[in-house]
């Protein structure tokens, strides 16, 4: 997925965060009475997290002519950042902290298009499932 796309997404989430009185305990931001810290962590947790593809790159030693298929094939993606257990251990600390509602639901919302969109089984979004095998991105399974 784009990252034009998931920094829409994000902002349209963002700002539906706005008008919500919320209290950052570590710093809360507000500009015209609004919480600029929840807007800008619903824009992190929507779009900066695609920075551990350039970690991916990195420590591919930048061979951007191999595919992602063939990077899937072999097991050598590093992206770190990009788990569905993620999402449940943010939902979580939702539940305690009420101002990670809204970068949830970003961080969430950048998954599910990253899930519909790369053409990967949806196990490979598990950390549990993508260190313990390798990747076969042709046949969406899991050797």
């Amino acid at each position: 997925m784009y990252t034009k796309w998931h920094l829409l997404a994000s902002l349209v989430i963002a700002t539906a965060s706005l008008p919500f009185t919320q209290t950052v305990p570590f710093l809360t931001v507000q500009l015209f009475g609004y919480s600029v810290t929840v807007f800008v962590l619903c824009i992190a947790l929507g779009v900066l997290i695609d920075v551990d593809h350039i970690v991916d790159f990195w420590l591919n030693k930048g061979h951007h002519s191999e595919t992602l298929e063939s990077r899937f094939r072999h097991g050598r993606m590093f992206v770190v950042l990009h788990g569905v257990e993620n999402i449940a251990i943010l939902a979580a600390l939702s539940i305690m902290f009420p101002f990670l509602v809204f970068p949830t639901a970003s961080y969430t919302c950048h998954m599910i298009m990253d899930i519909n969109s790369n053409g990967v089984s949806f196990q490979a979004y598990f950390y549990a499932i993508r260190f313990g095998r390798k990747l076969v991105h042709d046949t969406r399974k899991f050797r």
